[in-house]
């Protein structure tokens, strides 16, 4: 690009913008610091108000503001979520596939549906669809639903249940749902469950 820029004897200024200068709705110039440049035509591109030791300061809504347009207030977009739960931490580095998710709201409302990959970390969860769906957040009280076995329905999934009891009967607990579980999830849904680790599986009641 800057060797382009030299063979069309574009002039490249170095300068801190501070205002864009119209007559009768027309631009004429851009002030910066050291000076003003006069212009016919403006693209700004400022960047946003994410990272401002890279630049993105904001500069640009102020400069767009000044000159009559509206501006929609920036909201955090594509973070992690974090959370209260300190399981999530217990699971710190745990990334799962194919799994669902769904974002509530403290309504209730779905306001969002994804499906892929999520990483539990130190303070919640990231993840492309964690990612993806923290777009879509709405005030502080929302859910994040997940659904790890979402290509089984709850027949097909309590099927696979009990077969992995059956098939490791006189194991405890905590070693009879390898197969359905990664290994550091599994003494958090037993403890969630209020079933004890160290049960033999063909003690396991209907109930539990």
């Amino acid at each position: 690009l800057k060797k382009d820029l030299q063979t069309m004897d574009v002039e490249i200024a170095h300068d801190r913008v501070r205002k864009i200068i119209t007559e009768n709705n027309c631009v004429t110039s851009v002030r910066g610091e050291m000076g003003d440049y006069n212009c016919n035509w403006i693209i700004l591109a400022t960047g946003g108000v994410s990272y401002p030791s890279t630049g993105s300061t904001g500069d640009g809504y102020k400069i767009a503001k000044a000159l009559g347009h509206t501006i929609i207030d920036p909201e955090g977009s594509l973070v992690p979520l974090s959370s209260e739960d300190s399981d999530c931490a217990t699971m710190q580095g745990l990334s799962l596939r194919n799994v669902s998710v769904r974002l509530i709201n403290g309504e209730g409302k779905q306001l969002y549906k994804d499906f892929g990959e999520l990483l539990f970390t130190h303070f919640g969860v990231s993840g492309p669809t964690v990612l993806s769906s923290s777009a879509h957040l709405e005030g502080e009280n929302c859910t994040l639903i997940i659904d790890l076995k979402p290509a089984l329905d709850d027949i097909k999934l309590d099927e696979r249940i009990l077969r992995d009891l059956e098939q490791y009967r006189n194991r405890t607990m905590e070693n009879a749902l390898t197969d359905l579980l990664p290994r550091s999830m599994i003494p958090v849904v037993l403890r969630k469950l209020s079933i004890p680790v160290d049960l033999p599986a063909h003690s396991l009641r209907k109930e539990q």
